[in-house]
């Protein structure tokens, strides 16, 4: 069925026709005096873009977020399996109305798969919902509606201001009540049968010319033939507008904060993570905050101006200390990348902040979704599985170098008389595949991040202690010096051993891997306690098994004798020297400091590993 058929059931008589005669001057005289009034009133409905739609919003209901299309139409099937938190309204879900409590899914509506005369209209259900107990707070709504006839924007009127309505002083119920009862008498049954609401005379005239009042605009579009041309989000805040004037009194809103949701994620099935914007101060508008989501804030990030924020831990017993968000929000904060001490997310374990200097550069939903990561820590197969990813990752460049090494004739390929030099040879085309392939993962997988991969200016000083165990694991043989280089020992050599292969084999498991690995995983950091991060193990494995493949192996890239001494040392001193250089990049936030390091220990290391091979 489509939208134009949505309203079966409704003649052109109930739809355009419920003007009463005279109403004009009486309504043009109610607007004036709800004008006047509507200067007291706070401005509580917008249109905002929520993940890349317009949606209307209440800022006293930031949870709710409200769908009108006019194209909208979903089967019955559709409808039932709908994520959890899901409203239809008067004619979106095409079959009887229906209460999932279990899904937390409902229909409210009286036109498919039940009697129109005996059914409710929609906002009368939408009312008794909440008189019955709906609890519309402590996660995300969406609540989805085709056309903003009044019945309609009634409903929604009901569910946005559900938290004031549970306040018996803080709305003219009575008032409320009797327009629901007659506005839903007259779109199920007809402006004929008004009289079945049972209202007084006058009680009745005066709630005639409120709906005159509140569906003028209605009536003048589609008078015009403009009603299908209208932007229907802009016209339902207007009515909602117009509700609030004929509901509300300027004293009901001393309590009124102004708070504007920005974004907000379900850490769980029992806490929220929420981005908010207000001109008051958290303290202020706290109490409030528990209001509006019925206590289930873990945290809230507090939005002061341009880039600052203010982080509140909401829940005292929350496992996660703000310490960890704070990581996680200064490893991903293009405008911090662990520059300093000072500009940076910080605070206390109940309240912080964004950095003082710059401000952040993240926006409202990179914040809480970082926030739920921390919160949300990885299970071990989730870990696992990207450890595979990056293992299979790491093989696929090895092979590939190995490869191409195996191939290696650069005198051929450029038609270059052959010189015999080093540069010539297999393991110099294995390392400079090796580091070619590398800097092409670095540039795909860093791009726009780069300081989450090393790539960036050393700081800090606390790494400086653990470069005398980087090289003294790096001379038992934790790195790799192939025989080839240091007895060829010409300009290719050099340059092979000293820059080449610490720059592929850095970049490679300290630089790339190490950074994906980063991305669900805290690390050290200059001014952090001392640690073994995740990402430095898991980069040490990889490290450990490809120093293993390349030493022992019939590669031929270096002729150590296989043996448990052998075994033993390298093993040892490839896993001690693997962690302790991912453990200088992490304290310096750099690559650069491991790869002199790695050049240095390469030196040494030449010297051991042959002489043993001369004793041997």
């Amino acid at each position: 069925m489509g939208a134009s058929n949505l309203k079966a059931g409704k003649t052109p008589g109930q739809q355009q026709g419920r003007t009463t005669v005279g109403a004009g001057g009486r309504t043009a005289g109610l607007e004036r005096q709800r004008l006047r009034q509507a200067a007291h009133l706070p401005e509580r409905y917008a249109v905002r873009q929520v993940d890349g739609e317009q949606v209307l919003v209440c800022l006293e209901a930031p949870n709710l977020n409200v769908h009108i299309d006019p194209e909208l139409s979903l089967s019955a099937s559709v409808a039932r399996k709908s994520p959890p938190g899901t409203i239809f309204l008067d004619g979106v879900a095409q079959c009887e109305p229906f209460m999932d409590h279990e899904r937390k899914v409902y229909n409210l509506d009286h036109h498919e798969g039940c009697v129109r005369a005996f059914t409710m209209a929609t906002c009368e259900q939408a009312l008794i919902m909440h008189l019955k107990g709906l609890d519309l707070r402590g996660q995300q709504w969406h609540i989805f509606a085709n056309e903003p006839d009044l019945d309609t924007i009634l409903a929604i009127w009901i569910l946005l201001n559900h938290l004031r309505l549970e306040e018996r002083d803080g709305i003219q119920r009575r008032v409320l009540f009797a327009l629901v009862r007659l506005e839903g008498v007259i779109d199920a049954l007809g402006l004929e049968m008004k009289e079945l609401a049972a209202l007084p005379p006058e009680l009745l005239r005066r709630l005639q010319r409120l709906i005159d009042f509140l569906r003028a605009d209605e009536i003048s579009l589609k008078k015009e033939g403009l009603w299908e041309d209208t932007d229907m989000l802009q016209y339902t805040v207007k009515v909602l507008h117009r509700l609030d004037q004929v509901l509300y009194k300027a004293s009901h809103f001393t309590d009124y904060k102004g708070i504007e949701e920005l974004a907000c994620v379900q850490i769980n099935q029992q806490r929220l993570a929420v981005a908010v914007k207000s001109d008051q101060g958290i303290y202020e508008i706290e109490p409030y905050l528990n209001k509006l989501y019925g206590g289930r804030l873990a945290v809230v990030f507090l939005k002061k101006g341009p880039g600052a924020y203010t982080v509140r831990k909401m829940d005292l017993f929350m496992p996660v200390e703000l310490e960890a968000v704070y990581d996680k929000l200064n490893f991903i904060d293009p405008a911090v990348r662990c520059r300093t001490r000072t500009n940076k997310w910080g605070g206390s374990g109940e309240i912080g902040g964004s950095p003082r200097e710059s401000g952040t550069r993240l926006n409202a939903q990179q914040i809480v979704e970082a926030c739920k990561q921390v919160m949300n820590r990885p299970t071990v197969l989730a870990m696992t599985y990207r450890f595979l990813l990056v293992t299979a990752l790491a093989a696929a460049m090895a092979v590939s170098a190995y490869e191409i090494g195996l191939t290696w004739n650069p005198a051929r390929w450029f038609s270059i008389e052959a010189t015999g030099r080093f540069w010539q040879m297999p393991v110099f085309g294995f390392g400079t595949t090796l580091l070619l392939l590398c800097g092409l993962g670095l540039i795909v997988a860093a791009r726009g991040r780069t300081w989450q991969f090393g790539l960036a200016v050393p700081c800090g000083s606390s790494g400086i202690w653990l470069l005398p165990l980087a090289l003294a694991a790096g001379a038992a043989g934790g790195v790799w010096a192939p025989a080839d280089a240091f007895e060829t020992l010409d300009g290719g050599g050099v340059v092979l051993l000293a820059a080449i292969m610490p720059l592929a084999l850095e970049g490679l498991f300290r630089g790339l891997i190490h950074g994906l690995l980063a991305q669900s995983a805290r690390i050290q950091r200059d001014d952090s306690p001392w640690f073994i991060s995740w990402p430095a193990l898991g980069s040490s494995i990889l490290y450990t098994g490809m120093l293993a493949a390349l030493t022992f192996t019939s590669l031929g890239y270096f002729r150590l004798p296989l043996n448990s001494f052998n075994l033993a040392r390298v093993v040892t001193g490839s896993v001690v020297f693997a962690i302790v250089t991912a453990m200088v990049r992490e304290r310096f936030q750099s690559l650069l400091p491991a790869v002199l390091v790695h050049a240095a220990a390469v030196a040494a290391g030449l010297g051991v590993n042959l002489f043993l091979a001369a004793i041997g």
